[in-house]
């Protein structure tokens, strides 16, 4: 059986996070949340298995981040090498820093980028203007959603109207 999620929302029906529906039924159950929306089944027959809840709490406005890794760079720049523009699969791609770490550039989001291994072995510890490189697109820091945050979950359809 598939695992079950709940999403909640604040007071103020804002989308603060996904939570393991059991956790959820624990909050409906124990006052802090109330069920907007339901599971049809659950691992348990006799429990309702929360879809949406929403807390009886106000919550301070959650903003998403995401760590600049291999992981999250290679979604942002969507399984492309910002050099030659190919596609490639996750372990074909490496990091790149724009501005090499020997010429100080630092590992934050605006100074790296996904490489494809040919690109980046060329590129090497050079800046762009010392070789006949270019960016398909300049690197920047994603803007995330609750979507983009847990993009590994399958998002039921009961959750679109409240994200």
């Amino acid at each position: 059986m598939e695992k079950l999620y709940t999403l909640k929302l604040d007071a103020s029906w804002r989308p603060i996070e996904v939570i393991d529906a059991f956790k959820g039924a624990n909050m409906v159950l124990g006052g802090r949340a109330r069920l907007l929306e339901a599971y049809d089944t659950g691992p348990h027959p006799t429990l309702l298995y929360p879809a949406v809840i929403v807390l009886k709490t106000y919550i301070h406005k959650r903003h998403f981040t995401m760590t600049c890794n291999r992981k999250n760079v290679v979604w942002r720049d969507k399984s492309t090498c910002q050099y030659c523009g190919g596609v490639f699969s996750f372990q074909d791609l490496t990091l790149d820093h724009v501005v090499p770490q020997f010429h100080g550039g630092e590992r934050v989001w605006e100074n790296i980028v996904a490489a494809c291994k040919r690109c980046n072995g060329k590129k090497g510890h050079k800046k762009l203007e010392e070789i006949s490189m270019s960016l398909l697109t300049k690197p920047k820091k994603p803007a995330i959603t609750i979507r983009d945050y847990y993009r590994q979950i399958r998002f039921p359809e009961c959750w679109d109207k409240y994200i």
